[in-house]
């Protein structure tokens, strides 16, 4: 028994040693890494290794900022990132600030880095500890909301239509408290600017002078001058080249004449700055999907020509200044105002706010999950590319930065 026994135990031994064992689900690690080749020289001098290594995960668009805590006597600080095809750390900037950007084109994939002192073959230190970050492959990212309901400064009721000045002030036409509010970049409310039926679009002439229409009232369209006194005003009800029955969007061209969309008309009407009429065009059609009439909303003049919407399709037609149609495309969701900037055209659509170049093709959806209802209506952008949207059944402006 006692010689069994041994046997057992000797038996047991070796096939500990020998490593045998069961064959299971192996761990999630950071990447196994080739550490690059020490320098040759041995280190005079071992720094403080760099520490409060912070990699941003999603923050910045397609960039990932790398930063770190700086080091007392630290000269020059070398970043190292993973590389997943070679399987090894590779250098990706020398630098003496303590923070970096890397640029990432795949969106959501983690990015491993490691940050060393670095300033000479002799003086350096070890590496920090790893951490990694990802691209949101957006380029826009909310920056904060503000409004809500009532009839007081500051709140609203049907706030369908924004436009921003010059100076990035933001103007909010508000159909059912029948005014325009005026607040600064950060949402602070700044004054009435205009109170009257209905309001909708709003455009602002090189001159100073501010554009403002209406759906009802004594005049549809009126220019302000820079203390808000009436400059001019025309328009009344009816299908008449002064006449609208249902104005939307409107802009103006590098000639400051003004584009007023009349939706329920069916057409755009062109007037110089003074208001003297030189042209109109059907801006809409209707699709044989489409049970409504054409009906045209959103308008804005980019690259010499003129981009209109319809919130009843997807279509948004090209047009030139003279009102000749160009050509169209789907945008592949009802669209509602459209303003261009740069090279390119951001389209209000019911649950976010679609970058597109002028062909159509979609850069970005900005604003996707953040509004709190399906009802964007309109948009406008600053100079510093700040993206303003209206929420209206939320009774809310929202403002997206540029990452």
């Amino acid at each position: 028994m006692k010689f069994k026994f041994a046997l057992l135990s000797i038996f047991a031994i070796a096939l500990l040693h020998t490593g045998c064992k069961k064959d299971g689900p192996k761990a999630v690690e950071t990447p196994v890494i080739k550490e690059p080749t020490p320098p040759v020289v041995p280190a005079d001098v071992i720094l403080d290794r760099p520490i409060n290594l912070n990699v941003s995960k999603g923050a910045f668009g397609s960039k990932i900022v790398i930063s770190w805590a700086q080091v007392p006597l630290a000269k020059k600080y070398q970043v190292f990132k993973f590389n997943d095809t070679e399987q090894q750390y590779k250098l990706l900037q020398e630098t003496a600030d303590s923070t970096v950007t890397d640029i990432v084109t795949t969106p959501l994939v983690k990015v491993f880095y490691k940050v060393k002192i670095f300033n000479s073959a002799t003086e350096y230190s070890p590496f920090s500890d790893i951490n990694f970050g990802y691209a949101s492959g957006k380029s826009y990212s909310k920056l904060l909301s503000f409004g809500s309901g009532g009839t007081g400064p500051g709140q609203f009721q049907y706030p369908m239509h924004v436009e921003v000045d010059s100076l990035s002030n933001i103007y909010v036409s508000d159909d059912n408290n029948y005014n325009v509010q005026k607040f600064d970049i950060a949402g602070n409310y700044l004054q009435l600017f205009y109170s009257g039926p209905s309001p909708r679009g709003i455009a602002f002439l090189k001159n100073g002078n501010t554009v403002v229409t209406t759906a009802s009232g004594a005049a549809y369209v009126t220019i302000l001058d820079k203390d808000r006194k009436v400059v001019t005003k025309w328009g009344s009800y009816g299908t008449g080249d002064t006449q609208f029955q249902n104005i939307e969007e409107i802009t103006v061209d590098n000639d400051q004449n003004i584009y007023v969309v009349d939706g329920q008309n069916n057409n755009v009407k062109k007037y110089d700055k003074n208001g003297n009429f030189l042209l109109k065009f059907t801006a809409a059609i209707q699709t044989d999907k489409q049970i409504d009439k054409a009906y045209p909303f959103g308008i804005t003049y980019f690259k010499n020509k003129i981009f209109v919407t319809s919130p009843r399709n997807s279509i948004i037609r090209i047009y030139d200044t003279l009102g000749n149609f160009i050509k169209s495309w789907d945008a592949g969701t009802v669209c509602y105002a459209i303003k261009g900037k740069g090279d390119n055209l951001f389209v209000a659509t019911p649950a976010y706010v679609l970058k597109t170049d002028e062909n159509g093709d979609i850069r970005e959806k900005i604003g996707e999950g953040d509004f709190l209802t399906t009802t964007v209506t309109g948009v406008a952008i600053t100079n510093n590319n700040e993206v303003i949207a209206t929420d209206v059944y939320a009774r809310k402006i929202f403002i997206f930065k540029h990452l």
